[in-house]
């Protein structure tokens, strides 16, 4: 199927990476087909997208693309009724609702705010024909017209992020706080392009308050391994989890991340945000010494074929490059993300030879 997804607009890179993640990770095979701003349209091998932005930090939409036209009322009526095959969209007893989507206020002079209204009455017919109804209220299906950079698209939306699912677990929420955390959206970015899946494990060696294993429970993974150095933090790590428990096998332990107490090729994924500035150390040990021997231990514990997505400083960048080929790690991405005037975090994703 031919699908589009609507990104965030808080990175230009991320929202993208992420997604090819989540199709990854829910084992599709895709190809991307167009990167317009904030939407991307593929081509997937799965039936349908339902999960996609369900599970995402940085994607809001996605469903599957049903027309294209230029950014012109007339064409994306003519394209939305003869390009579709509504035989096979539409069920008799559907209940249609038709929302429009303008993105960065593209098109402004050639879709008109009604452009919903205009198109349900074009389609009107067609949705008759089928026996399903056009209505605001309770729809069992929703088409949407989304208005981007040159271009109108009509789809059949699947799967959208729910508005308020990452605020229950936002750090001050939480029954253990620290300062420091991450917010929830970014941490679950981390989890997605760590690729983790069910059976797991999911791994994060520098837990802080266990933002990164909440968010991997709530996407479904069943097994979960983390742990701190600070016995503090540890503990309320494990508070945290057992709070939002759904059921998940979570295990948090006081470690060293540079001497995991695990063995060899246990790991499924590990995303994980190690302590950044130049004055933290473990134990002694500055952090550029941290970041070598953690890379090595997370190379040591993930199993052939899997990912790594961390973070680091940009002034540790080059460092943590070269620690991570040492380890035998693959770097795949490299993202780059303002955090104030004197700290860029440099987000890595890598992966295991198979």
């Amino acid at each position: 199927m031919r699908a589009y997804a609507v990104l965030s607009g808080l990175h230009p890179t991320l929202p993208g990476a992420e997604l090819r993640a989540i199709l990854e990770a829910l084992g599709h095979r895709y190809r991307i087909v167009e990167e317009l701003d904030l939407v991307t349209v593929f081509d997937c091998s799965c039936s349908t997208v339902r999960g996609v932005a369900w599970r995402a930090g940085l994607v809001h939409e996605a469903g599957r693309l049903l027309a294209a036209a230029e950014a012109h009322i007339q064409d994306l009526t003519e394209a939305a009724i003869l390009e579709p095959d509504w035989g096979k969209i539409l069920t008799p007893g559907d209940r249609v609702r038709i929302v429009f989507r303008r993105l960065r206020g593209y098109a402004r002079e050639t879709l008109p705010d009604n452009t919903a209204k205009l198109l349900a009455e074009s389609l009107s017919p067609i949705l008759k024909q089928h026996g399903a109804t056009l209505t605001p209220r309770s729809p069992t299906k929703t088409l949407v017209v989304i208005a981007t950079e040159g271009i109108a698209l009509l789809g059949l939306r699947e799967d959208t992020q729910p508005k308020h699912l990452l605020q229950a677990t936002r750090p001050k929420n939480r029954p253990f706080f620290h300062p420091g955390s991450l917010d929830p959206h970014i941490a679950r970015l981390f989890v997605n392009l760590a690729r983790a899946a069910p059976p797991g494990p999911y791994l994060d060696p520098f837990c802080g308050t266990a933002g990164f294993p909440l968010e991997a429970a709530a996407i479904g993974i069943p097994s979960i391994l983390c742990g701190e150095l600070a016995k503090k933090l540890a503990e309320g790590a494990w508070m945290n989890l057992k709070a939002y428990n759904s059921g998940h096998i979570a295990e948090t332990l006081q470690w060293d991340a540079t001497r995991l107490p695990l063995r060899d090729e246990t790991a499924q994924s590990i995303g994980t945000d190690p302590p950044y500035g130049r004055s933290i150390s473990l134990r002694g040990k500055p952090l550029q010494q941290l970041l070598q021997g953690f890379l090595e231990e997370a190379a040591r514990v993930l199993r052939p074929g899997a990912y790594l997505a961390y973070a680091t400083p940009h002034w540790a960048e080059d460092r943590a490059t070269e620690y991570t080929e040492k380890a035998g790690l693959k770097i795949l991405e490299k993202h780059y993300q303002r955090v104030h005037g004197s700290l860029t975090r440099v987000i890595i994703l890598s992966k295991k030879h198979s």
